[in-house]
C-alpha cells in the first residue's frame, strides 16, 4: 500500500485504466477473433491513421479477454526511458497482481542508454507465467525516443511465449525489425483496410447513432463516400441526427481539409453558439472535468460535459466514473484550430484560467504545462520558484524540458531555475550545452553584476560555482578542481544552496562513496579528501542535506580502517532527516550496511544483523523494494563467513541472477557478491568469467573500489586454484592501487586467505624474490595485517609470523621486550636514541593492537602460536 502511494504521486493512474466502453457500441466480431488468433504470436500491431477507432476495438477486445491485461495510454511525455518503464512496470504490476523483489532491484538500475539488466530481469519475471498476459501500448506513435524503441525491440525479441504486446498507433511501428519478425511469424499486422466498416458494421452503427431508419442504398453510399472509415461516419450521423441534413464526405477523407471542411460545416455549424463557443473554450485542455471546464468557460461544465458526452460528441472518457474527459485527437485539434483562427485573443487567457484552476487544485504540474502552452513564462517561473520542495521528486526530464522551453533571458534573471537547468542537463549527461550554458552565465555575469546588489551578486556566484563543483567532481573526475569550486561557492554562499541538484532517476547504491565516479590511480591525497568532504559537510548542513554527504565521509574512512571516525559520520548520517520525504532509502541502507560491518569486524554479529534487519524493515515499510537484495547480500555474507552458504545461494536463486546477465555499473555490488557465491560453491570458472568481465565494466564506469574488490577476489581465486606466483601478483596490483587511499578494509574484510597471501607476499619480498621499484610499501601491507588483530586472531595464527608483521628493527625491539630489557638498556643495546625507540614501540604496539608492554608481548605469543 505504501508502494502503491509512492507510486500515485509520480504516475497518472488514468493512462493505466483500459478506457470505459462507449455504449452502445457497434460489435466487431472478425476483427476480435483477429486479435484472438494471434495471440500465440509475440505481438500485434495495429497501424491506421485518426479515426479507425483502433483504441474502442483494442478496449472491447481487453474487456472480453479470458486473460490479465496491462494497459498504456501513451503520450508525448512518456518520451523518456525511465518514465515509460516506469508505467509499463506499474501496468503490468496492475495486471498480474505483484511483481518480485528481484525486478525492482533490476528496476533501480534503469538509466538513459542502459535497459538490458533492467529489461533481462523483467523478461525473466515473465517467463515465470503460466497463463496469457497481454500488455497494450496504445498511441505508440508518440514515442519517439530511439531508446525506447531499441528497449522495446529488445524487450519483444526475448518475449516469453504467454506474453504478448499489442500496439496501437497512427503509424506504421519505425525502428523495429518488422519484416524479420513477420518472417518468424513472431507477429501480426492489422491495417486500416482490416479495420474499415464493412457493410453489415455500417447497417449496425446507423441504427445506434443516426437514430432514424436509413435506406439501403444511403448506407452503401456514406460507406462508399467514407471507404469505412468510422469517424467519417459518425460525423455523417451527427449530420444526420443533429441537422436533418444528408451531407457528402468526399473521398480523401484522412488528408486534412475535407475532415476539418466537413467538422465545420456539418458538426461545428450545427451546433448553437453557446455550445460552439464553449467547446472552442474547453479545447486546450488535455484534459477535463466539470469545474475545470467551467473555471476556463464560465459556464457549467458539468452539465455541458453531460450533454456533449449524451449525444456521444468525439468526447472520451478517461475513468470508468466518467468525471474526467478528453476530446477525441482529431476533433480536439480541429476545435484549436477554431478557437485560434476566431478568437486569437482570448487563447493565452483560457491557459492562464486552466493554470490557475489546476494550481489551486494542487495539480501543480499540469499548471505548468498550461502556463508554457499559453507563453505565460512569467507565472511558469514563479509557480516553478514555488515547486522547489516538490520539483526535486520529479523526473529531471520532465524540469529540462520545461525550463529550455522558457525564453533564456527571462530565464537568466531566475539565477535559481537557470543554474538548476544547466544541472538538469549534467544529469542527462549533456555536457556540451551544460558547458554553454555555464559560459554564458559567466559573462552574463560580468557584464550584468554592476548594478547588482552585494546579496545578488554573492547568490549568483554561490550556484555558479556549486554546479562548477558537480560537473568538475561527477564528470571531470577532478576533486582537487571540485574542492577549490566547493571553498568558492561556500565563501560566496554560507548558507548553502537552494538549487535542485537530487536526481530521482539514480539508483539505489549500497555505498555513496563507491558511487562517485573516480580516475583509477589518480588520487587524491589524505588531507585533500578530508578537506573536500568537511567543506561539502558544511556546505550541505546550512541547508539541511548533509546526511549523505556524512555517510559518504563515514563510508571513506570505514574502507580506511578508521572504524571508530566510521562509526560517528554513519551515525550521524543515520540520524539526520534531510531526506525524510524524498527516497531516504538511499541514507540509511548503506549507512545501515557500513555500520553493520564495522559490528562484524567487532565480532559483534548479533549487531551487525539488528542493522541490517532495522533497514530492511524500514525499507519494507517505504516501499523501498530494491533495497532487499543490498540488505539480503549483505546477511548472506555474515553467513558466508561463518561458513554457512546456505543463505548465499538462497539469495542467488531469490534474485535470479546468473554469470552470463547483461550488468550495469549499477548492479556491480550484487554481481560483485555472486563472484563470491560462485566461489564459495565451487563454480570457479564461472566466478573467473564473470569477475573478469565485471572488472572491465568498473573499470570503463570509473567505479575504482569496485575494480579493486574484483582483483582482489581474483587473487583469492588464483590462490585457490594453487597458482600462488599469479595469485602474489594480482595481490600486488591491487595493493598498488590501494596504497594512494591508504585503503584497508577491501582487504581485511576477506579474511584468512587475503591474510595468508598478504604475510606470503611479505616474505617473498623479504627473500627478494619479489623486486618492483614501484612495489607498494612493506609499511603499508603490514598496516593491512595487523587489521586482522584483537579478537580476528585466527587467520593470522598459521600464516603471519611475527616476522612478516613487524620490521626487521621491530622484532629486534620486541625480543628485547620479551626478555624483560626496559627503554633505557633497549636504547643502549641497539645504540638508538630514545624518541627513535618510543616510534618503534608505537608502531608495534598499533600492529599488534595492544595498549601497553604487556599486551605487546602476550600478542606475539599468540601470533607465534
Amino acid at each position: 500500500m505504501l508502494n502503491e502511494r509512492r507510486d500515485n504521486q509520480s504516475l497518472l493512474l488514468s493512462k493505466l485504466t483500459i478506457p470505459p466502453s462507449h455504449a452502445p457500441s457497434v460489435p466487431r466480431p472478425r476483427l476480435i477473433a483477429r486479435l484472438n488468433e494471434g495471440l500465440p504470436r509475440k505481438a500485434t500491431f495495429i497501424a491506421a491513421p485518426a479515426g479507425y477507432g483502433k483504441t474502442t476495438l483494442v478496449g472491447d477486445w481487453a474487456r472480453q479477454l479470458d486473460a490479465p491485461v496491462g494497459w498504456l495510454s501513451l503520450d508525448d511525455k512518456d518520451n523518456d526511458l525511465i518514465r515509460f518503464w516506469n508505467y509499463v512496470t506499474k501496468a503490468l504490476a496492475r495486471a498480474i497482481g505483484s511483481l518480485s523483489d528481484a525486478l525492482y532491484a533490476a528496476a533501480a538500475t534503469l538509466v538513459p542508454g542502459l535497459y538490458e539488466p533492467f529489461l533481462v530481469a523483467l523478461l525473466n519475471e515473465l517467463n515465470g507465467l503460466r497463463e496469457p498476459l497481454v500488455l497494450v501500448l496504445d498511441d505508440w506513435h508518440v514515442v519517439r525516443d530511439p531508446d525506447i524503441i531499441a528497449s522495446v525491440s529488445y524487450f519483444l525479441e526475448y518475449l516469453p511465449a504467454p506474453a504478448h504486446l499489442c500496439f496501437a498507433s497512427r503509424t506504421a511501428a519505425a525502428g523495429f525489425a518488422k519484416a524479420r519478425w513477420i518472417s518468424r511469424g513472431w507477429i501480426q499486422e492489422m491495417r486500416e483496410e482490416q479495420l474499415r466498416f464493412d457493410l453489415q458494421e455500417t447497417v449496425a452503427f446507423f441504427r445506434i447513432f443516426a437514430e432514424r431508419e436509413l435506406r439501403r442504398d444511403q448506407i452503401e453510399r456514406f460507406l462508399s463516400e467514407t471507404e469505412g472509415w468510422v469517424t467519417g461516419l459518425k460525423l455523417i450521423s451527427l449530420s444526420l441526427r443533429d441537422s436533418g441534413r444528408t451531407a457528402a464526405l468526399a473521398r480523401g477523407h484522412s488528408g486534412g481539409e475535407r475532415v476539418e471542411s466537413f467538422l465545420l460545416e456539418e458538426v461545428f455549424e450545427s451546433l448553437d453558439e453557446p455550445t460552439r463557443r464553449f467547446l472552442m473554450d474547453v479545447s486546450i485542455l488535455r484534459r477535463m472535468n466539470g469545474p475545470l471546464c467551467e473555471a476556463v468557460s464560465g459556464e457549467k461544465g458539468a452539465e455541458r460535459l453531460a450533454e456533449l458526452a449524451r449525444i456521444n460528441l468525439f468526447l472520451i472518457p478517461l475513468d470508468e466514473d466518467k468525471i474526467w474527459y478528453r476530446f477525441h485527437h482529431l476533433f480536439g485539434e480541429f476545435l484549436q484550430k477554431q478557437q485560434r483562427r476566431r478568437d486569437p485573443g482570448r487563447t493565452n487567457a483560457l491557459f492562464q484560467a486552466a493554470a490557475a484552476w489546476c494550481e489551486s487544485q494542487e495539480l501543480l504540474e499540469e499548471a505548468v504545462d498550461y502556463y508554457m502552452a499559453g507563453a505565460c513564462y512569467a507565472e511558469a517561473v514563479r509557480l516553478l520558484e514555488e515547486m522547489r520542495s516538490m520539483m526535486i521528486r520529479r523526473e529531471f526530464s520532465t524540469l529540462r524540458v520545461w525550463l529550455s522551453a522558457i525564453p533564456q533571458q527571462l530565464l537568466m534573471e531566475h539565477p535559481y531555475l537557470y543554474f538548476s537547468y544547466i544541472l538538469s542537463l549534467l544529469w542527462a549527461h549533456d555536457l556540451d550545452p551544460a558547458e554553454r550554458h555555464l559560459r554564458l552565465a559567466e559573462r552574463h555575469y560580468e557584464t550584468s553584476s554592476a548594478s547588482w546588489t552585494p546579496e545578488e551578486q554573492n547568490r549568483y556566484l554561490g550556484y555558479l560555482y556549486f554546479v562548477r563543483n558537480f560537473k568538475a567532481t561527477q564528470y571531470e573526475m577532478d576533486m582537487v578542481k571540485g574542492l577549490a569550486y566547493i571553498r568558492l561557492s561556500l565563501q560566496h554562499s554560507p548558507a548553502g544552496t537552494d538549487l535542485i541538484f537530487a536526481s530521482p532517476q539514480m539508483p539505489l547504491c549500497p555505498s555513496i562513496y563507491r558511487s562517485y565516479n573516480g580516475k583509477r590511480g589518480k588520487h587524491l591525497p589524505r588531507g585533500l579528501s578530508d578537506d573536500f568532504f568537511h567543506s561539502m559537510i558544511d556546505f550541505m548542513r546550512q541547508m539541511g542535506l548533509h546526511d549523505s554527504v556524512l555517510v559518504c565521509y563515514g563510508e571513506l574512512l570505514y574502507e580506511r580502517g578508521e572504524l571508530e571516525e566510521a562509526e560517528h559520520y554513519l551515525k550521524l548520517g543515520l540520524q539526520g532527516r534531510s531526506q525524510a520525504h524524498y527516497q531516504p532509502e538511499k541514507v540509511y541502507v548503506p549507512a545501515s550496511l557500513f555500520l553493520s560491518r564495522i559490528s562484524r569486524a567487532g565480532q559483534d554479529v548479533a549487531q551487525a544483523e539488528k542493522w541490517l534487519e532495522e533497514a530492511g524493515k524500514r525499507a519494507s515499510e517505504d516501499g523501498a523494494e530494491n533495497a532487499s537484495i543490498l540488505l539480503d547480500a549483505e546477511a548472506a555474507a555474515l553467513q558466508l563467513d561463518a561458513g554457512d552458504a546456505s543463505a548465499a545461494v538462497e539469495w542467488e536463486e531469490r534474485y535470479r541472477l546468473t554469470p552470463d546477465d547483461p550488468v550495469s555499473v549499477y548492479q556491480l555490488f550484487a554481481y560483485n557478491f555472486l563472484v563470491r557465491v560462485l566461489m564459495e560453491t565451487d563454480r570457479g570458472r564461472e566466478a573467473w568469467s564473470l569477475a573478469e568481465r565485471l572488472l572491465l565494466i568498473a573499470v570503463k564506469g570509473h567505479r575504482p573500489m569496485d575494480a579493486l574488490e574484483l582483483l582482489v577476489l581474483q587473487a583469492m581465486m588464483l590462490r585457490a586454484a594453487g597458482r600462488q606466483e599469479q595469485a602474489m601478483l594480482k595481490l600486488e596490483e591491487a595493493l598498488k592501487y590501494a596504497q594512494p587511499d591508504d585503503y584497508t578494509r577491501v582487504f581485511i574484510d576477506k579474511g584468512q586467505p587475503i591474510a595468508a597471501l598478504l604475510a606470503d607476499y611479505v616474505q617473498q619480498r623479504q627473500k627478494g624474490n619479489i623486486r618492483d621499484k614501484h612495489a607498494p610499501q612493506l609499511a603499508y601491507v603490514r598496516k593491512i595485517l595487523s587489521g586482522y588483530g584483537g579478537a580476528t586472531v585466527s587467520p593470522m595464527n598459521a600464516v603471519a609470523a611475527l616476522e612478516t608483521l613487524l620490521t626487521p628493527r621491530e622484532h629486534a625491539i620486541f625480543r628485547h621486550m620479551e626478555e624483560g630489557l626496559d627503554n633505557a638498556a633497549i636504547a643502549e643495546t641497539l645504540g638508538i636514541g630514545m624518541g627513535t625507540l618510543k616510534a618503534h614501540i608505537n608502531r608495534i604496539y598499533s600492529k599488534l593492537q595492544a595498549n601497553n608492554r604487556v599486551e605487546a608481548i602476550k600478542r606475539g605469543k599468540e601470533l607465534q602460536g
